[in-house]
């Protein structure tokens, strides 16, 4: 994530915090505002009360009859409770805190009193009862004003809460969407591991695949390919980068298809895999792996453990399950049995032929020394012999990418007796011989059969660029070896002739075996391989 969107972030975090922050303290304000209220109506109470028992005493003494005695105190029970309903938060009566309107419209049972008084023989005098009812009304109205303004209060109250519900969703919604994305910042920062990694299995020095497709449509004119010289030897042959995985993202892949959510991918994959040895695969049967590959990247683009992968990373993971399948030992075993099979008698040939030229030496193709000696020639051929050893046709493919890789670099890089100290670009003419010398030394077995195996195997859509135009150099190598008389080398016509016919003389008294006899090495070769440790 670049730093832009990284600043997005951190500002929804702190107007997140910010708006928290400020519900609460609302939220606080109105409590206290609601809980001083709540005192205020107690003291009214406590007051109201004192002026109710100020008039007991008063009607007492002026001796108001016996009925306006019970209504009052019918009153104050009514308003003990209210002031009650008031402290409790309860909603208050329809018919407000007093009502001296009795069911029949009498006004305080004045009545009723009177009679009662006339009956009684006592008398209250107008002005004293007027008085009391107007005290009575006058506390009425000032409980109902209290009782309004709580009824306001307890409004806001609930549009407050109302607002914070609202602030929670919200701050639900950009929780979810922080998380979202700290989830995208994962797969990115996954995804640039990855990234990285490649960058740093791929060779700045080997040609970009652009120009190789030109130097391809150029007839291999690989001057053009501008290559950027590299730098002194500083032992780069020695950093053991020949050892690095051939298939990137094959041991991620299988630790995936180990998680119990890949379950059904993987009874699909081992489901094909059994069928497949079943059937007893030959070469014809390469249709089949294409098939089940090209239907397989749905079911694994829509997995949750490569939901969010991208084209690049679905490709790969197709890759990393064409080498699971084709790597496996019985479909392997069954494959090359019938490659090996088809292809034996121009595997023998090829092998006798490699084993009979054995006299050539880099002079012969117009080697130059500095190469011929060059203490990473030997990795060359191991990467060349790794072919017939490796399994999956991505992991051939790539031994021959990084065994003309390593050549590229021995080219490219500048010798103590150039005069500028730079190198010169490198050519199909500096090239080729020196690929046709490393096949040679390295007497690969059975080649044909693995290089049939490559073209049959590897999906189409991935053969093709750069490694394809390695692999038609070795096909070109081998073509070249398997018809090289005296006119296509450096070398006298009869001297060829004769050292190619004790050679084959050798090969017949062996049996048709070479292996054995301490072939005629190059110059020099035998040490620098002892000083790499190959």
């Amino acid at each position: 994530m670049g730093d832009r969107e990284r600043f997005k972030v951190d500002v929804l975090k702190k107007a997140l915090k910010t708006q928290r922050t400020e519900a609460l303290n609302r939220e606080n304000d109105l409590q206290n505002h609601l809980s001083g209220l709540w005192k205020k109506a107690d003291r009214e109470r406590k007051m109201l009360m004192g002026q109710v028992s100020e008039l007991k005493n008063e009607v007492a003494r002026k001796g108001v009859a016996k009925t306006l005695f019970n209504d009052v105190t019918s009153k104050l029970s009514d308003l003990k409770t209210t002031v009650s309903n008031i402290k409790d938060g309860s909603p208050s009566s329809d018919r407000g805190l007093w009502s001296f309107e009795d069911d029949e419209g009498s006004s305080l049972g004045v009545a009723a009193s009177s009679s009662d008084h006339s009956s009684s023989g006592g008398r209250v005098d107008g002005s004293g009862e007027s008085a009391v009812r107007g005290r009575v009304r006058s506390l009425e109205a000032k409980v109902s004003a209290q009782q309004q303004e709580i009824a306001g209060l307890q409004g806001q109250l609930s549009q407050r809460e109302a607002a914070v519900s609202r602030l929670e969703l919200r701050n639900a919604a950009l929780t979810a969407s922080l998380e979202e994305k700290e989830h995208q910042i994962q797969t990115m920062e996954s995804r640039i591991a990855r990234l990285k990694q490649r960058l740093k299995e791929a060779n700045s020095y080997s040609p970009k695949p652009k120009s190789v497709a030109d130097a391809v449509r150029g007839g291999y004119a690989l001057e053009a390919l501008g290559l950027t010289p590299a730098p002194p030897s500083s032992g780069w042959h020695l950093d053991g980068e020949e050892d690095s995985p051939l298939v990137p993202g094959l041991d991620e892949f299988k630790e995936r298809l180990r998680d119990e959510t890949a379950a059904p991918l993987l009874g699909m994959v081992e489901s094909f895999v059994t069928a497949f040895v079943h059937k007893k695969p030959k070469l014809g049967d390469y249709a089949m792996v294409h098939h089940f590959l090209g239907a397989m990247e749905n079911p694994f683009r829509s997995h949750r453990l490569w939901r969010e992968a991208d084209d690049d990373d679905v490709a790969e993971t197709i890759d990393a399950l064409e080498a699971f399948i084709l790597g496996d030992e019985k479909v392997n075993a069954s494959v090359m049995q019938s490659m090996e099979v088809a292809h034996a008698e121009q595997d023998h040939l090829l092998s006798r032929r490699l084993w009979c030229l054995q006299f050539i030496q880099p002079q012969h193709l117009d080697v130059k020394k500095v190469h011929a000696t060059h203490p990473a020639l030997p990795l060359a051929r191991k990467m060349v012999t790794r072919i017939t050893q490796v399994r999956s046709p991505q992991e051939k493919l790539e031994c021959i990418f990084r065994a003309a890789r390593i050549i590229f670099r021995m080219l490219n890089e500048p010798s103590s007796s150039s005069s500028s100290g730079r190198a010169q670009p490198a050519s199909a003419d500096d090239f080729l011989p020196l690929f046709i010398l490393t096949v040679l030394k390295a007497q690969p077995q059975h080649l044909c059969a693995h290089l049939e195996f490559i073209a049959t195997f590897r999906r189409p859509s991935q053969l093709a660029g750069e490694r394809h135009y390695y692999l038609v150099q070795l096909q070109t190598a081998v073509a070249f070896i398997e018809h090289m008389d005296g006119a296509a080398v450096s070398m006298d016509l009869e001297e060829f002739d004769e050292k190619l016919r004790e050679r084959e003389q050798l090969w017949e008294s062996r049996g048709g075996k070479g292996g054995g006899e301490d072939l005629e090495d190059v110059p020099g070769e035998t040490g620098a391989e002892d000083a790499v440790h190959v």
